[in-house]
């Protein structure tokens, strides 16, 4: 699997070290990834499904007070599935929506703790396209999670911010257009890691005013 992640944050503060209450901040983040899944069956191979997946987020967000920050994210997302057979089979879906968040950061020191509320909402639409005939779904996904995580002010300019663990609920529906058909799953449960996918960072660029 080849993936490509990019995160990028931009800040603007009232005076040097971490953010205090009246700064504001703009920044996001965008990823891609590509997998390949092929069967080997004696020096014969035979190519199995190609996924791709897309995502960009830019987000704004001020903290109300010195330890006290909100924010809202835009969420832009997309994934094609084919199938690689001989009959046409590709799968495609996209999301639009948005994630409102609250962080409250502890302590004085260049190194800060913090626990956050994240609230999602996802719209989006999907098309499978199998030989000639084209199916099309609307879809829905909605989450709430509490997160919690760290700040790190690696100089006057640069922090640090990584999230480690998440607690919260999470749905998906999908709803085939012109029929009854309705799919819905639900998610509640603890994410907490260190390493691998649940562990991310964003960079903070300070402008001292």
């Amino acid at each position: 699997m080849n993936k490509i992640v990019l995160t990028l944050a931009l800040a603007t503060v009232c005076s040097t070290g971490f953010a205090q209450k009246g700064s504001f901040y703009v920044g996001g983040a965008a990823g891609f990834s590509t997998k390949n899944n092929s069967t080997d069956n004696n020096g014969n191979t035979k190519d199995g499904v190609k996924q791709t997946s897309w995502s960009f987020s830019p987000e704004v967000g001020t903290f109300l007070t010195d330890n006290l920050s909100v924010g809202i994210g835009l969420n832009f997302t997309g994934s094609k599935a084919d199938a690689r057979t001989t009959v046409k089979n590709i799968t495609t879906t996209s999301h639009t929506g948005a994630t409102l968040y609250a962080r409250n950061f502890f302590g004085k020191n260049a190194f800060k703790p913090f626990v956050g509320l994240n609230v999602s909402i996802l719209p989006g639409s999907g098309k499978t396209e199998l030989g000639p005939v084209t199916t099309k779904t609307k879809l829905m996904d909605i989450g709430a999670n509490l997160n919690a995580g760290f700040a790190y002010a690696l100089s006057p300019r640069v922090t640090v911010v990584g999230s480690v663990a998440t607690l919260g609920f999470a749905s998906s529906t999908s709803e085939v257009e012109g029929s009854n058909v309705k799919n819905k799953s639900t998610e509640f449960g603890l994410d907490a890691n260190t390493l691998g996918n649940r562990f991310n960072v964003g960079v903070y660029y300070t402008f001292l005013q």
